[in-house]
């Protein structure tokens, strides 16, 4: 680095400036539900993040850290994906100043953004730049200009209501009088020409009339599943994706399923009905998605043509009910048996392969004289979607039971074990070595970064006095920043690895408690199966793998262990 003669370069302290660090910034931008996607008059992303990019190039004392954008999503409210990710950003520091286009990205709920002006940013320290309004929450001095903001915040609350209002009551409009159409076509329909009304979609159409043929002549929803899959007949989302009224998403499986069949037998659609405001939304009323009571459905008929007939259908729906009332009936017959088996993995049983959860299902058996129950678990995925998607995964509730005991059982006496290899291990000449060793490392993170912090010091002293230039000054300053900071970063880990060798060979470490807890269990019980069970995957064949809780720990002390082994813990 060239270096400068200090009496041709010193200038007075007073004449020079000392450099502030630049704010980390970040830009904020964000579409409405609405405008999601669309070109929008200079409302776009791409353009709001370019408006606040130009703004920072005119402010070297603001330094873009990163860029935030909510993408379709109301001002309304302030529960945002990456709006979450930057208050928590400004709250650990990574953020300390905001800026946006203008103040309807922000928000439009003139309460809740007036709290974050007044309230939230000052005590946080945070700087809040609006470029259209040419409002700065640190240059802002006076009454007027707050209140001004206050009414454009209020206007812009005014306005989304407004919005919200005109198109809650146009849709509900086109939907009383028929002219509404449901973007998610009815599978066995297809789009007219112009994309106005449903026609018939003739291959899929055949597909529902069997089914409600079948149906008709009492075949289980269960067999027309295995029909159709027998028959190889394409699954509704893939008929729809390849005929192009679905796009995007995954497909997983086969397709067809229970739920499918009964969703078809049950759609109105096919007698020519349209049902809407099944659901409800309204911004204007405070509103989120909410399902709406039957009896405030708008129900248009001959809003298209048929596929089956309404006699048909009313005698399906018949059917179904009859079939449902003698299920509630079996139910109530076997209630206070079924309630007396407790599934104690619930929440905590998964399919190792498709990583889905296992159903757990009451299952009846028959050819007993007294009738009697048990308890087995499925894979829900291939429940749902079959031998394509995932495998039979099939294990007895009694068997899993067996199993987990005495997957504990054996735990606890690796548990045994190791306290007393902890203890022995105590005060060793291994355990002191590996002590030493990491303290020793986070001492010497801690000297390397005393030493940049002196040079650091003395950095602005040699740039007063001439020694060195304003681009060696600033280049000089940006590369011990770096330093710093993977010192930072260093020292972190160290301490972290200290920390976690220190917890880790305690006989009080969580997961040893853990299993001291345990000692003493005759059986299992939901509290035992809570305190120390994380999950249990199944494999084929009722193989089973038990995850226990605290497992982290369990490896980090057996990593110590080793540890303290090497450097001659075991003699």
């Amino acid at each position: 680095m060239a270096r400068k003669s200090r009496k041709a370069q010193a200038q007075p302290v007073a004449e020079v400036k000392k450099e502030t660090a630049a704010l980390p910034t970040a830009i904020y931008a964000r579409l409405s539900v609405e405008n999601s996607g669309k070109d929008d008059d200079g409302n776009s992303l791409q353009n709001q993040i370019a408006v606040c990019e130009d703004y920072l190039d005119g402010c070297p004392y603001l330094r873009l850290a990163e860029v935030y954008s909510d993408n379709g999503r109301t001002g309304i409210v302030f529960d945002r994906p990456a709006w979450n990710r930057l208050m928590d950003d400004v709250r650990t520091g990574k953020v300390q100043c905001i800026v946006i286009r203008d103040l309807s990205r922000f928000g439009r709920d003139y309460v809740e953004t007036g709290n974050y002006l007044e309230k939230i940013f000052p005590a946080l320290g945070t700087r809040f730049i609006s470029v259209k309004e040419n409002f700065d929450n640190f240059t802002c001095g006076n009454a007027m200009e707050s209140l001004s903001v206050s009414l454009q915040n209020l206007v812009n609350a005014m306005y989304s209501r407004d919005i919200s209002k005109k198109v809650s009551t146009a849709l509900r409009a086109q939907m009383e009088t028929g002219i509404f159409r449901n973007r998610n076509l009815p599978y066995g329909y297809l789009w007219n020409e112009d994309k106005t009304a449903y026609v018939v979609d003739e291959e899929a159409a055949a597909v529902v009339r069997q089914i409600f043929e079948w149906k008709l002549r009492e075949v289980p929803v269960y067999t027309i599943v295995e029909r159709l899959k027998a028959g190889g007949i394409e699954s509704p989302e893939r008929h729809k994706r390849r005929a192009g009224t679905r796009n995007g998403g995954n497909i997983q499986g086969e397709g067809w399923c229970p739920s499918t069949i009964r969703g078809i037998l049950q759609n109105r659609a096919y007698i020519g009905e349209m049902i809407c405001g099944k659901s409800e939304t309204a911004l204007y009323k405070g509103l989120k998605k909410r399902l709406t009571e039957k009896d405030n459905w708008i129900v248009v008929s001959d809003a298209h043509p048929p596929i089956v007939s309404v006699s048909d259908f009313e005698a399906v729906e018949r059917q179904m009910r009859e079939d449902s009332a003698h299920r509630e009936t079996a139910m109530e017959w076997s209630a206070d048996i079924r309630a007396g088996m407790i599934d104690l993995f619930a929440g905590k049983i998964f399919c190792a392969d498709c990583g889905k959860r296992m159903y757990y299902k009451r299952q009846r058996i028959c050819g007993c004289k007294n009738v009697t129950f048990r308890g087995v678990y499925d894979c829900s995925t291939h429940v749902r979607r079959g031998h394509a998607t995932c495998f039979n995964h099939f294990i007895r509730q009694d068997a899993l039971n067996e199993k987990v005991f005495n997957a504990i059982r054996d735990q606890l006496q690796v548990a045994l074990d190791y306290e007393r290899l902890l203890l022995a291990m105590q005060g060793g000449s291994g355990e002191a070595s590996v002590r030493e060793k990491h303290k020793a490392a986070v001492a010497s993170v801690k000297l390397r970064l005393n030493a940049l912090k002196k040079k650091r010091a003395g950095l602005y002293e040699s740039y007063v006095e001439g020694i060195l230039n304003e681009e060696e000054f600033a280049f000089a300053k940006q590369t011990y920043e770096e330093q710093y900071e993977a010192l930072n970063r260093l020292l972190d880990e160290a301490v972290e690895r200290r920390e976690r060798f220190l917890a880790s060979i305690s006989p009080d470490n969580k997961w040893l408690t853990m299993m001291r807890g345990a000692a003493g269990m005759t059986g299992l019980t939901q509290e035992l199966v809570d305190a120390i069970i994380e999950k249990v995957l199944v494999y084929g064949g009722s193989r089973i793998e038990v995850v226990f809780n605290y497992n982290d720990v369990f490896y980090a002390m057996l990593e110590c262990v080793e540890q303290i082994k090497e450097a001659g813990g075991d003699d």
